[in-house]
């Protein structure tokens, strides 16, 4: 058959060779022409709308997300600080309680060492101004235009407002969050903290394109509060834009217009300028470009291309003109070569579709070994009575897994996420069930704390993480229930929570911030089991990180915490087994058509 082929191929080349030469010739000369031409047009127009839909809109997501994230964090640290219930009596009672001052003083020092953070108290009533550097640095005075800003605040009735404060003495530009401690309408007094947004200011620099782009952001009336550019800081954005475009971003801002992109044309020739309003806040995220500086590259794709047209005229020239005089045909051993690389190409592909096949065997026997170590639902049942799992591998094994023991006293329950997905996530479960084990078959009567602590340990040996050996960091997300027949539930989770539905009402049990067998993980300190007193008809809900981050929906958000809980709460009415066949048919209709993103594992239990 081949061997026809190629005789085939021979005849049709030897015949009428020049004429074909010089056809093809006059064609590739034409069709090279043509090419260099629209593909200079192409090119011109692509990275024009690249650089408006992409790399405009990159760029200013990028900052936005930073500055978004920085204010979010503030606003929430703050919050805190500002509703703390003890510190609220303690500056209504005057400050008098000296014991509370210390702790008072440790907790603001404590933060903003953690976070980086500035620190600060105002008392309504005393008028004393707390800082963690200074601790006690003034008392405020109405008669001090420099302390207006307390008073402003004490009297604007608002929860929570932003303020910048650029330096230019010090070069320095701060964010204060300034939070109403208490009733927004009879505050105790004002808390807040200070970030330093000079770093931010510097990574406006790493994104400039060229010597005529700025980013600045501004505030509602146009006063630019960081710049690339430290001296354009606290200006006017007016001084730098046309006043039409200068006020089309103030009022579309103000409308609540999502990002926009204009092109005009300035002193140094067409712009292009991409604005967006922060989600934190009111303040306006604006950057702008010289066209010419990013389509410089142009005039060297131009003569870059003349060049390659006329080197490929001559080439192709010589080419045939040496075919053409010797009367060879180079194409005869081509057509040979190709029939060998064909058949070495069909035994290669037979070579891997055998090993294929096994390691598709491997892995499917690995899921059944997998399954196998897996509480089967009749011992659920039997143990935990009304129930639903929902255990769903991203891929044919995975890295999440669930864990039952009876006890003398009642029964402990494992939820677990291991690191990596497949194979990999598959044998660290292993690795974890087989330790659980060891540690249950040793200490019956075991608190989930102690487990967590003793599982931790236990995995860093196995893991050789004691001897230094850091060349991976793999771990697990776990939480642990511990049930007593005398209706006493104990949890303890590290980096996963305990969702409790309760006579309506839905109340969730933080973790520990630490995983469990990582390098940095030490569980000495900070956590402690949580009791919950049990009564009939209670649903408790165990999920790991996959149900929650799988992305899906109109705009390919992930499902969300908050989604996850109002879900419970609306379907609490359903049996609990019915409740965990609505849970998974509701992500599956929002996941669509997306990739599953993690493996996916879910248990309620009803008492």
């Amino acid at each position: 058959m081949k061997t026809s082929s190629f005789g085939k191929y021979e005849r049709i080349i030897n015949k009428g060779t020049m004429n074909i030469i010089v056809f093809a010739c006059v064609i590739i000369v034409i069709a090279i022409l043509a090419t260099g031409i629209s593909s200079y047009i192409i090119v011109k127009n692509a990275m024009i709308e690249k650089l408006q839909k992409q790399d405009l809109v990159y760029i200013l997501k990028s900052i936005s997300a930073q500055i978004d994230d920085r204010i979010d964090r503030a606003k929430e640290t703050s919050l805190i600080l500002a509703d703390n219930p003890e510190i609220i009596q303690w500056f209504q009672e005057g400050e008098t309680d000296e014991n509370f001052k210390k702790l008072f003083i440790k907790q603001m020092t404590d933060v903003a060492k953690t976070l980086n953070y500035t620190v600060f108290f105002t008392n309504r009533r005393t008028g004393h101004y707390w800082t963690n550097s200074n601790l006690l640095t003034d008392t405020m005075s109405k008669d001090n235009i420099s302390d207006r800003w307390f008073y402003d605040t004490l009297a604007s009735d608002r929860k929570i407002t932003l303020n910048i404060d650029h330096n230019v003495v010090l070069n320095q530009t701060n964010l204060w969050i300034n939070t109403l401690m208490g009733d927004p309408h009879d505050p105790a007094g004002v808390a807040g903290v200070g970030v330093d947004l000079q770093d931010i200011s510097k990574e406006f620099g790493n994104y400039k394109i060229g010597n005529g782009s700025n980013l600045w952001l501004i505030d509602t009336t146009g006063k630019i509060s960081i710049s690339d550019d430290v001296e354009q800081s606290g200006g006017r954005l007016s001084e730098y834009l046309p006043a039409g475009i200068f006020t089309d971003i103030l009022k579309n801002a103000s409308n609540g217009e999502s990002m926009k992109i204009v092109s005009y044309v300035g002193q140094n020739g067409r712009k292009d300028l991409v604005y967006q309003k922060l989600k934190s806040c009111n303040w306006i995220l604006v950057f702008q470009i010289n066209r010419s500086e990013t389509l410089g590259l142009l005039n060297s794709i131009m003569v870059n291309t003349l060049v390659s047209v006329v080197i490929v005229l001559i080439f192709l020239i010589l080419v045939f003109y040496t075919v053409s005089s010797k009367i060879a045909n180079p194409y005869k051993k081509t057509l040979q070569l190709n029939l060998e690389l064909e058949n070495e190409i069909e035994e290669r592909t037979t070579e891997l579709r055998e090993q294929n096949s096994k390691m598709t065997e491997s892995i499917y026997y690995a899921k059944t070994i997998q399954e196998s170590i897996l509480p089967s639902s009749e011992v659920l049942q039997r143990i935990l009575g009304s129930h639903f799992v929902l255990w769903r591998p991203r891929d044919l094994v995975g890295g999440d897994f669930y864990w039952l023991r009876e006890t003398k006293i009642g029964w402990i329950l494992v939820v677990g996420d291991c690191t990596g997905h497949g194979v990999p996530g598959a044998l660290m479960t292993m690795a974890v069930n087989s330790i659980l084990s060891n540690i249950v078959s040793k200490n019956e009567v075991i608190s989930p704390t102690d487990m967590i602590k003793d599982l931790n340990h236990q995995l860093k040996d196995a893991l050789n993480k004691e001897k230094g050996d850091y060349a991976t960091d793999d771990g697990l997300d776990a939480a642990i229930l511990s049930y007593e027949n005398s209706g006493r539930l104990l949890f303890a989770g590290a980096k996963m929570n305990m969702y409790v539905a309760s006579s309506g009402q839905m109340t969730v049990y933080e973790g520990h911030r630490n995983g469990i067998g990582y390098i940095k993980s030490i569980f000495n300190d900070g956590i402690s089991d949580t009791i919950v007193s049990l009564r009939p008809g209670v649903r408790v809900y165990l999920t790991t990180d996959g149900y929650v981050d799988q992305n899906g929906g109109p705009h390919n958000y992930s499902f969300s915490k908050r989604r996850f809980r109002t879900n419970l709460l609306n379907t609490l009415d359903l049996p609990i087994t019915k409740q965990g066949e609505w849970l998974e048919n509701e992500l599956t209709s929002y996941q669509g058509q997306e990739p599953q993103r993690d493996d996916i594992t879910v248990l309620g239990i009803e008492f």
